[in-house]
């Protein structure tokens, strides 16, 4: 599996939504979608941009981060 996909995986996890779907409608029209780091070994996720492909990631000290509209190819 790519690692795009097991980290939306794990936004849906730490998010609390029943699904992929769930957590994208969700964030479809929203200010705000989380975000996760896209580095294998940090799972940090926060609050960003719907459009953010390149976040800083305040674990890894990179520009990482990206969030699940991203993820997902919606933007």
């Amino acid at each position: 599996m790519h690692i795009e996909q097991l980290k939306l995986k794990r936004l849906v996890e730490t998010e609390g939504y029943s699904s992929i779907t769930s957590l994208l409608e969700a964030c479809v029209g929203d200010s705000v979608s989380p975000a996760i780091c896209t580095r294998p070994e940090c799972d940090y996720s926060e609050e960003m941009e719907p459009d953010q492909d390149h976040g800083w990631c305040p674990e890894c000290n990179a520009n990482t981060m990206k969030s699940a509209l991203v993820l997902a190819g919606m933007v």
